[in-house]
């Protein structure tokens, strides 16, 4: 199997960072693990842990790696395969832990490498704790290895999705290390990117990147995996390295570098199925910029996989926009008197004669504010304006894709986008930059404007503002995604609320390895 490099942006910081004198490579791997039934579940762990070995030493014969991160869940151990874990210890050298992570120890060692890898750890119940599983929690937990092979970390994924079989820790951990090129990063896992803790509580920790193995599956049309990864190190501005399982035909796939407001530095979902390295290559700061990509090549690729929709899209306030009228001032407000939201909407679009021969969708603005189920497993308060793509006039056709990228033809460009909303300024409440491109990826946030400030004389309240730089014409999604932390539950509590339950399958959902996907 060959790895193809991904040659990067250059990227001006626009404040002293360890990233501006930055010499190291580092690299992130969408990963398509082996499931094979008929081997057995520890045969999968090793022939996993192979291709991992292969990849790392593949990519060591181009390009020394400092440091490099694989994805949540594809070894593919379980429970019953799984690893009592001891910070400190080196599998290389020792007896105790199994073959697949003696290999991987000795892999991080002979490469001189800092390796992240995700498994299944289980962990002794005191005596006076209530287990469920035969004396033992087990935890989903991402294991750091540095250049000796020695287990420097490890963080317990708090917000589980799906994963029935595992416990969630007690206390939510924020998880940092330091690395001997200078950067400081924190760790966490999937759904927890969507959470304040312990994903926002991590910016409190002064980090210089973020870690972010996932097994994501993605939703139109505002949860994609590069939607999200970009969305959360753009509103924070920081560099994050998210790394995917990639299973295309159940909607998994999707691993990214990004600069926070600067920029994509690498991005790409492998939409055929099959494993590819990301690579952050730096030297004194400088790295090169990637080949152009041709947004309607990867459009079309991504015709083969599978995307879900969010269902609380029928809950919305939605107005189909007018092409018409090259220009559209309006206010649009969802929610009840105590969450209420109103968006603001600037919109100016130039138009081509249209194709009756040929799709082209049509677009809606949309503003939502209240409760959404995800899959019945959590409920999440969530506030959003923007614009988005259907089908027809109907809301119930939005976030859903024409299935022949090549029958689609795009009449409409937008000039000008800009969307302000007021949120409450509070430590429970947080809004991202939204986007997606018909690509399935993110406009790159060196081309959008994104600003929150307090209003004058109220102190309570934050003014968000989301604007294009330069026009679009391939656009799915432009908006504010905003969560509302305070809101959130488990989904007994609200069961009759305004979120109704929605096939959710987005996020993080662990498909183990005694379940072959088809």
């Amino acid at each position: 199997m060959k790895f193809f490099p991904i040659w990067l942006i250059l990227i001006g910081y626009l404040k002293a960072t360890p990233w501006n004198n930055l010499t190291a490579n580092i690299a992130v791997v969408e990963f398509q693990p082996i499931r094979d039934p008929s081997l057995s579940t520890n045969e999968r762990i090793l022939q996993n842990t192979k291709k991992y070995v292969e990849i790392v030493t593949d990519t060591n014969s181009v390009s020394k790696l400092d440091l490099i991160i694989f994805p949540e869940a594809s070894l593919r151990n379980n429970p019953e395969t799984a690893v009592e874990i001891q910070i400190k210890s080196n599998p290389c050298s020792s007896v105790t832990y199994p073959q697949f992570l003696s290999d991987l120890s000795c892999t991080a060692r002979k490469f001189r490498t800092y390796l992240v890898v995700n498994l299944v750890e289980k962990s002794k119940c005191d005596d006076n704790q209530n287990c469920k599983n035969d004396s033992f929690y087990f935890y989903n937990t991402d294991v750091i290895f540095d250049r000796k092979g020695i287990i420097i970390c490890k963080y317990r994924k708090y917000n589980l999705f799906g994963e029935y079989e595992l416990d969630k820790p007690t206390i939510s951990e924020n998880v940092t290390f330091d690395t001997d090129f200078g950067i400081k990063f924190g760790v966490f896992t999937c759904f927890d990117i969507m959470f304040k803790n312990p994903a926002e509580d991590l910016l409190e920790k002064d980090v210089d990147g973020i870690i972010f193995p996932s097994m994501w599956y993605s939703e139109l049309p505002f949860l994609t995996a590069l939607q999200a990864q970009q969305m959360w190190a753009y509103a924070h501005d920081v560099t994050f390295f998210g790394a995917g399982a990639n299973t295309p035909s159940a909607g998994s796939g999707g691993s990214g570098i990004y600069a926070g407001s600067r920029g994509t530095v690498s991005e790409g979902i492998v939409a055929n199925g099959d494993s590819r390295l990301f690579l952050y290559e730096s030297k004194n700061g400088e790295i090169s910029p990637p080949p152009h990509e041709d947004i309607d090549v990867l459009g079309k690729e991504m015709d083969s996989f599978k995307l879900y929709t969010d269902n609380s899209l029928r809950e919305f306030n939605s107005t189909v926009l007018n092409i018409s009228a090259t220009n559209l001032q309006k206010e649009l407000c969802h929610g009840n008197q105590k969450d209420r939201l109103c968006c603001n909407f600037d919109v100016t679009v130039s138009t081509q004669e249209l194709n009756r021969d040929l799709h082209s969708y049509t677009y809606h603005i949309v503003a939502f504010s209240g409760i959404r189920s995800f899959m019945s497993v959590y409920n999440g308060g969530i506030e959003l304006c923007a614009v988005v793509a259907c089908l027809n006039d109907s809301l119930s056709s939005c976030g859903h894709r024409f299935s022949n990228y090549e029958d689609i033809r795009w009449p409409i460009v937008f000039e000008k986008i800009s969307i302000r909303a007021n949120f409450e300024n509070h430590e429970n409440k947080t809004q991202f930059p939204n986007s997606l491109l018909s690509s399935i990826r993110p406009i790159n946030a060196s081309e959008t404007i994104w600003t929150r400030r307090k209003k004058d004389n109220e102190e309570k309240v934050v003014e968000v503002t989301f604007a294009l730089r330069k026009p679009q014409n391939r656009l799915l999604t432009f908006g504010i995604y905003g969560r509302n932390f305070g809101n959130d539950s488990p989904p007994e509590r609200n069961t009759s609320s305004s979120g109704a339950v929605t096939w959710f399958l987005l996020i993080c959902v662990i498909v183990l390895s005694t379940v072959t996907i088809t």
